[in-house]
């Protein structure tokens, strides 16, 4: 007979398994960014739901995430809008409940230069997160973009308040301004087989640099057919001044496959 402690095991293991971005505090937009020069219009959506009955105990798992990207004619504007949510629970006992709401603007100034601005709302019962704004602002720098290889550096100021909920139920309010700076890189890999993707953010507190957020994301992706890919992603967080009982240091580790139609 399967536990309910069993239960929440296999719960915990899948939402990491099945949602990787709904578990970290520091969304990954670079790894969400539409790479299509031409096209005005590019929506992507992916939308799952489990239910199990195994021996009078229920399993629930609800994931959904939306992605689309809008450039103007002059292809100058581009428009970026994420959405992510995931629902769990076992025997009518909630296992992880959160949403994540991404808005940004890009303006592209010349070949190498961009300005960016986003705004975000996101809540997360797993990291403790009753919710949490966030309003930013800064540029967007091409390092280098050729056939083999992209490499980006941003630095954004960014503004945030938040609320969250520490393991006695108290309720702590936090209010920070920060940087928010990132760089991205893509690789080719030889014979056309694949790429390298890697991202790393560092978001330090303006005035109290022992407050900071770090993320550090790499895939390789290999091409299986010209519409089938092969994913395999690491990410590792780490938050120096996280909600009450919250961990400081998480990971996830994910495989899966791409479709592109």
């Amino acid at each position: 007979m399967i536990s309910i402690k069993n239960n929440r095991l296999l719960m915990t293991i899948i939402c990491i398994l099945s949602y990787n971005s709904t578990w970290s505090q520091l969304v990954n937009v670079e790894s969400q960014r539409i790479q299509s020069d031409s096209i005005r219009f590019v929506i992507n959506a992916d939308l799952s739901y489990t239910n199990q009955k195994n021996n009078n105990e229920k399993l629930s798992l609800f994931t959904t995430s939306v992605t689309s990207q809008i450039k103007t004619k002059s292809l100058k504007d581009i428009f970026l809008a994420l959405f992510n949510m995931d629902y769990s629970e076992a025997n009518d006992q909630h296992l992880s409940n959160s949403i994540m709401v991404h808005a940004r603007y890009n303006r592209k100034i010349n070949n190498r230069f961009r300005l960016e601005a986003f705004c975000q709302y996101q809540k997360n019962q797993l990291l403790g997160i009753n919710y949490r704004n966030l309003f930013g602002l800064g540029p967007r720098i091409k390092i280098l973009n050729n056939k083999k290889s992209k490499l980006y550096y941003g630095l954004l100021y960014m503004y945030e308040k938040g609320m969250t909920v520490d393991e006695n139920s108290t309720i702590e309010y936090d209010n920070f301004n920060r940087i928010s700076t990132y760089l991205s890189a893509s690789i080719k890999l030889p014979k056309d087989i694949g790429e390298l993707d890697i991202v790393f953010y560092y978001q330090p507190c303006l005035n109290n640099f022992d407050n900071y957020r770090l993320n550090n994301q790499g895939s390789l992706i290999f091409n299986i057919t010209n519409h089938i890919k092969f994913t395999n992603t690491i990410s590792l967080f780490y938050d120096a001044s996280p909600p009450t009982g919250i961990s400081k240091n998480n990971m996830n580790f994910t495989n899966g496959l791409k479709i592109i139609f």
